[in-house]
């Protein structure tokens, strides 16, 4: 049983339309304490969203015990708002507590806290087009030691921001995308899979190198052989390849996208055939060349679906890049968009219990 307490409401936050991503934050966040030896007995609070006092010694500033999960809650065509898949989310944050031995709090109870917060924070979930709050559920290791070891304390927030154009500037433009063979995102066997900390610092130093060769991300290869794709920094990775969408096969190297999935799930609604399939970067460039693949994109809670317009490759940092040069209209990545934001606010019938309300 979850114990709720709330603040007084504060007013909600103003901002321009499209905001910088991840700056704008609504007026309260949901906080609660978790002990490794008891989930069960929780307490929760809603308080105005602010700076926490933290310890230098706190553990997750030393030892990465950090998981979070990224989600958006849509303002609905009847004037409600929903979460879109918030059961998916629930799962996945349960899944990456256990794999970073966490105490797992159930599902249950993250939902619980989710719906209590958006419906304290629903004068803050935007209306305008493309828009959405941003929700950050997150829990850190908070014991004040430093020694290598899993925390006894933990705290779970949830945090909303603001959310319009994940890529700034002209958001139907293309992104730039670098393939470099010598960036490894994760092994098999580790952590890939999880919503961690650690894989997005990770992918800090390629990100960065990606940008001087006015790359928007770097699209990740196999840590074995440097061929098969696994997946963006921040996103899943399709394909459309003689008419079938194609991503990459979970393999416990890439996250298991939410996004991701539901387009595998609607794709067939659409009259289009999606599967998963290993895809050889090499096989790729030669089917780019010759016409057999004609879009590809990036999806994610952020982006949702962003389509690909060109692929910088390199084998080595400072090597002369190749450049290829996707088709200008995508029409595909475009009906799988316009269908899942009909979906997300409500104007197309979502399939199931995908909007949690």
């Amino acid at each position: 049983m979850l114990n709720m307490t709330r603040c007084e409401k504060r007013p909600k936050v103003q901002y321009t339309p499209h905001p910088k991503f991840g700056t704008v934050f609504s007026p309260h966040m949901v906080r609660m304490q978790v002990s490794s030896e008891n989930v069960k007995d929780l307490k929760a609070e809603i308080v105005p969203f602010g700076a926490e006092a933290f310890m230098p010694s706190t553990i997750v500033l030393h030892y990465g015990q950090s998981i979070f999960e990224g989600m958006k809650v849509f303002r609905q065509h009847d004037g409600g708002v929903a979460a879109f898949r918030a059961d998916l989310h629930a799962a996945r944050f349960m899944f990456s507590a256990s794999k970073m031995a966490m105490p797992v709090i159930g599902e249950k109870v993250f939902l619980e806290c989710l719906r209590e917060f958006m419906e304290f924070e629903k004068d803050s979930v935007p209306s305008e087009p493309d828009h959405a709050l941003y929700i950050r559920p997150l829990m850190i290791g908070r014991d004040e030691i430093v020694k290598v070891g899993r925390s006894k304390n933990y705290t779970f927030y949830i945090l909303g921001c603001i959310a319009g154009s994940y890529f700034q500037g002209d958001s139907k433009k293309g992104a730039r995308i670098l393939v470099n063979r010598q960036f490894v995102r994760a092994f098999p066997g580790g952590l890939g899979e999880a919503k961690t900390a650690g894989n997005y610092a990770a992918s800090l130093g390629p990100q960065a190198y990606a940008e001087t060769l006015k790359c928007d991300q770097v699209l990740y290869l196999d840590a074995i052989r440097h061929e098969f794709i696994d997946e963006l920094g921040g996103m899943n990775f399709f394909m459309v390849k003689n008419g079938t969408v194609i991503t990459p096969p979970l393999r416990g190297t890439i996250l298991n996208g939410v996004t991701r999935k539901s387009i595998l799930e609607i794709g067939p609604t659409l009259g289009l055939t999606t599967r998963e399939a290993s895809i050889s970067f090499s096989e790729m460039v030669k089917d780019i060349n010759e016409g057999h693949v004609t879009e590809a994109f990036a999806c994610g809670t952020a982006a949702v679906i962003h389509s690909i317009s060109e692929i910088v490759a390199q084998d080595q940092v400072g090597d002369e890049p190749t450049v290829l040069k996707l088709p200008s209209e995508t029409p595909v990545a475009k009906k799988l968009l316009e269908t899942l934001k009909g979906i997300q606010r409500g104007t197309i019938k979502a399939p199931g219990d995908w909007l949690f309300r």
